[in-house]
């Protein structure tokens, strides 16, 4: 019985620890839609873009595969290119498809607490 205590104060602290972690990425996701959406708008330029992306894949790094974060990396660097409204759309819907793809890996399942 000794035993059973703290391994439920670690289970309870675990599944926690997976709440916060996926509330934290699926609002940085989303925050970084809006980032775009506002580039795409003119209403911020493509450096403060990739500064605002750096402070956040840095913060989303320790939850998040690196291969999905360095795809946005790039796809974030191609938007500044990029000068017209179809080839803006296209790079948008290919960071819109990595972002549900990280918040499809970060949904809760059996096999996230093992």
């Amino acid at each position: 019985m000794k035993r059973l205590i703290p391994a439920a104060i670690i289970l309870v602290f675990i599944i926690t620890i997976c709440f916060v972690a996926n509330i934290y990425v699926n609002q940085n996701c989303d925050l970084t839609l809006e980032n775009i959406k506002k580039y795409q708008n003119n209403e911020i330029s493509s450096s403060k873009l990739e500064s605002i992306w750096q402070e956040q894949k840095e913060k989303m790094a320790l939850f998040v595969n690196h291969g999905f974060l360095d795809k946005i990396t790039i796809y974030i660097g191609q938007l500044s290119a990029k000068e017209n409204k179809a080839e803006l759309d296209v790079v948008y819907q290919n960071i819109e498809s990595v972002i549900k793809l990280i918040k499809a890996e970060q949904d809760f399942a059996l096999h996230s607490f093992y």
